[in-house]
């Protein structure tokens, strides 16, 4: 085998202010490993160890492997080449194998708004490409579901449960010349299985029409082990034509949370200061979450005037949702941001939040409660964009609150790459809490090019991300310089798949290699 070169460096923290790397160091891999790719990092903190797993060869029914050997101070403890069954691979269905179908749901609707199911026959081949399964669709007959009066359903939305097949539909009965806003009021949270059985229907009376403003479910994640709650914010609906029939309170929302089986856990009356309230959804341990830009008044109604990328709001407002009942509403008037903005201190102009939609990329809430959105601004397509080729994402803007939802400070950061590549995706963000809990580490992954590079013969982009961390004061509301990482006379990148390693508690660990791929790189940062 040929002899490896290993190269070590030690450094401690010289600044107190500035966060550190307290140890890095590098490691050379074969040109067989550098071929294949890095199939999974695993740690084994009780021995001490870390082994990184490249897939070298795949042919038929079995799997080369070379597992790399550390120990967690990232001295090189050894290299073993193995062979394994194609079942052995994450994702990969023993049970299934290569070429697998299972039958599903989907849900769509006509022209007229009507609910239409469908039985689709879901078939997946395994891809070494990506190593993951490719899947086409069949669809097979459909079904026009009726509610018990022979109505037909209106389409509203719907959540797939990947886990076990199944669907779950928001649909209001349709009206008629005796009730033509039926469809808006009485609402039906329906779940058929992938034979379209109907396992559940449970009705939902409103007084006046309702709109959704937004909706969410866990299980867009395919690899969620359980089939999750739907959380529904709805919207009383109003304008032209309506008459007495609206809500003359455009800021009286309803919030209703769905169990997988669909049977409505929560209904929670919310009185939202403000007319338009273009909602998202994050969950913080059993609480939700809500946010999302605002108008002005209470008589804008939220289906007249929707929150797209041109619709420019007057606040920012949070409404979260603890123990059945809300815990606090606040709007936050978009002029605060500008008076509150903080910047790094070598960056002099501070990109704001403007009140146009915004890309949340993590929120946290820290140990004293404190809740922080941090995501990006973005110009779309169709005039927007440049040459309105596509989604440009810009500025980063993180949004400080306290623990009631009151703004203490908004930090502005302009990016370290900003051309044309960098600016066709977003930033990946990471936000990690201190030891002591009275600072947060923000890091942001700079894309600083893309690279072809052939993995197990096929080509792929590799992504040359590097991290830049800032550390946040969380009592003063202040942030400090940034500090890049990995960029310099070798230039090492973060791994595309795995940037980070869970290696111990209050550090964060970075795994890259440098733009060849042959040279591995590992990084500590203490969190002081």
């Amino acid at each position: 085998m040929k002899r490896t070169l290993f190269f070590f460096t030690t450094f401690f923290a010289i600044a107190v202010h500035a966060q550190q790397l307290s140890k890095e160091a590098t490691h050379e891999i074969s040109k067989k490993a550098n071929k294949g790719f890095l199939y999974e990092p695993r740690i084994d903190e009780a021995n001490n160890q870390m082994i990184l797993t490249y897939v070298t060869k795949a042919t038929g029914r079995k799997v080369k492997f070379e597992n790399y050997k550390f120990d967690l101070n990232f001295n090189f403890l050894g290299v073993n080449e193995t062979e394994e069954g194609v079942e052995k691979i994450k994702g990969y269905r023993a049970d299934k194998g290569d070429e697998w179908e299972m039958m599903a749901v989907s849900v769509e609707r006509n022209l007229m708004g009507t609910l239409v199911l469908r039985r689709k026959l879901i078939k997946k081949k395994w891809n070494w490409f990506w190593g993951g399964y490719d899947i086409k669709i069949e669809q097979k007959e459909k079904l026009k579901p009726k509610s018990e009066d022979g109505n037909k359903f209106f389409y509203l939305t719907h959540a797939e449960q990947n886990e076990s097949g199944s669907v779950i539909i928001v649909a209001g009965e349709k009206g008629d010349r005796n009730d033509p806003w039926r469809q808006y009021k009485r609402i039906h949270v329906l779940r058929y299985d992938a034979d379209l059985n109907q396992l559940a229907d449970q009705v939902i009376e409103f007084e006046h029409p309702q709109f959704i403003a937004a909706v969410n479910t866990d299980d867009a994640d395919e690899d969620a082990e359980t089939d999750a709650d739907v959380a529904i914010l709805f919207a009383p609906m109003g304008g032209k034509g309506m008459g007495k029939i609206q809500d003359p309170n455009a800021g009286n929302y309803t919030f209703v949370r769905v169990s997988a089986d669909a049977k409505v856990k929560e209904r929670i009356s919310v009185a939202s200061n403000h007319g338009i309230f273009d909602a998202s959804f994050i969950g913080i341990g059993n609480d939700i979450v809500m946010y999302g830009p605002a108008n002005e008044n209470k008589t804008d109604y939220l289906n007249e005037k929707p929150a797209d990328d041109k619709f420019k709001a007057k606040n920012f407002q949070i409404v979260r949702i603890s123990g059945g009942k809300v815990a606090f509403v606040t709007s936050t008037p978009i002029s605060d941001f500008e008076k509150k903005a903080q910047v790094p201190p070598g960056q002099k102009k501070s990109p704001d939040y403007t009140g146009r939609k915004f890309r949340v990329a993590e929120v946290i809430e820290t140990s004293n409660g404190d809740i922080l959105f941090t995501g990006q601004n973005y110009n779309s397509a169709g005039g927007l964009g440049r040459r309105g080729a596509g989604t440009e994402y810009t500025d980063i803007v993180m949004m400080h609150f306290d623990s009631r939802g009151n703004l203490k400070a908004q930090y502005g950061v302009r990016r370290e790459e900003n051309d044309k590549e960098a600016k066709m995706a977003p930033n990946s963000q990471l936000l990690t809490e201190s030891n002591d809990g009275k600072s947060l580490y923000w890091t942001i992954l700079e894309m600083k090019g893309v690279k072809t590079e052939k993995e197990l013969g096929d080509s792929k982009y590799k992504f040359l991300v590097y991290p830049n961390t800032a550390k946040i004061n969380l009592g003063a509301a202040t942030i400090g310089e940034f500090v890049q990482f990995g960029q310099g006379k070798s230039d090492y990148y973060v791994n595309n798949k795995y940037p980070f390693l869970k290696i111990g508690k209050g550090q964060i660990v970075f795994l890259g290699e440098n733009k060849s791929g042959k040279t591995l790189w590992f990084a500590k940062m203490p969190l002081d």
